[in-house]
């Protein structure tokens, strides 16, 4: 496998490790024997990735296309190069908060990932209410036991890599062996089996939920008529898998940070839907609708790196 350079559009910066590590994918792993080397695997294929300078990466991959797409195209709408990172905070904003924008700068080159949205909903349905190394323990588990696994050749030593699971491979699977990956959590294993045997009956097109004319309201009406799944999880599809960047996810730290930094709202135990849906309103006032949840993930991430000083993702 050799690598090939993918060059930001227009300049624009790009932050790899960042990018993977900022709690928006879990499929992501560092190389244990090449520091800077990122593996997963797309369209059943092994990738490496790896930083080559602030505007560009490179990916090593066996094939010429991933998803019908080829190499180059896929990773330019992976990676989101296709969004103006340095616009999502304007003048009025850097004005009103500018040790915060100056944080932010050195964060322009996070991008928010366009990935797999059953992935993405797996995954996040996975991630209610524990750390993200449990998440990251959970997704792989999944991937071993139900995935497939692909080899690679990581610096020098031959690696197995594995697949996400297809819906079918899932519905199906063995309940106690569901649940020992889903922390042992039956009810969240059962969720996770059900959603997957609805979209492997062509119950649940997450294809159609990805239609950027449809509402918002639409898709997590959806989303959160599946069990296990409320407002947070369903935003959190729709912004990290479905590829609508207006979507506004909140959670503690969300919660947090619009109260601390931008006084909307204060710290509660417990978030009704009432005021989640108030928080998020005021969110998008504050950072316009177009893409305000690719900002709140920028914020996100600035609120637990500098703020709380957290390591863990």
């Amino acid at each position: 496998m050799t690598y090939q350079s993918i060059e930001t559009n227009k300049n624009r910066l790009i932050l790899v490790k960042e990018t993977l590590f900022s709690g928006q994918s879990f499929m992501w792993n560092e190389s244990d024997h090449e520091g800077g080397i990122y593996s997963s695997v797309i369209d059943g294929s092994p990738v490496l990735i790896k930083q080559d300078n602030p505007y560009s990466l490179s990916v090593s991959v066996e094939k010429n296309e991933l998803f019908g797409i080829p190499v180059q195209s896929f990773f330019e709408h992976y990676f989101s190069l296709d969004i103006a990172t340095n616009s999502l905070f304007d003048d009025e904003f850097a004005a009103r908060y500018p040790d915060l924008a100056f944080r932010l700068l050195k964060l322009q080159g996070l991008r928010v990932l366009r990935q797999d949205p059953y992935e993405t909903l797996v995954t996040f349905m996975c991630a209610q209410g524990i750390g993200m190394s449990i998440i990251r323990r959970q997704v792989n588990m999944l991937c071993r036991y139900f995935g497939n696994e692909v080899r690679v050749a990581d610096g020098g030593r031959d690696t197995p890599l594995y697949s996400f699971p297809a819906p079918s491979v899932l519905a199906d699977a063995d309940p106690a062996l569901l649940r020992r990956c889903c922390n042992n959590n039956s009810m969240r294993a059962g969720n996770i089996g059900e959603a997957s045997r609805l979209l492997a009956l062509g119950r649940l097109d997450l294809q159609a939920l990805s239609d950027p004319s449809l509402p918002l309201s639409e898709i997590r009406t959806e989303l959160t008529a599946l069990k296990g799944i409320g407002f947070k999880i369903a935003d959190c599809i729709a912004l990290f898998g479905l590829g609508r960047f207006d979507a506004f996810p909140i959670d503690t730290h969300v919660e947090q940070f619009l109260s601390s930094w931008f006084s909307i709202g204060a710290h509660q135990k417990g978030l009704s839907q009432k005021r989640y849906l108030h928080l998020q309103e005021k969110a998008v006032e504050l950072l316009g609708e177009s893409l305000s949840g690719y900002a709140g993930h920028h914020l996100f991430h600035c609120w637990r790196t500098t703020e709380k000083n957290m390591k863990a993702f």
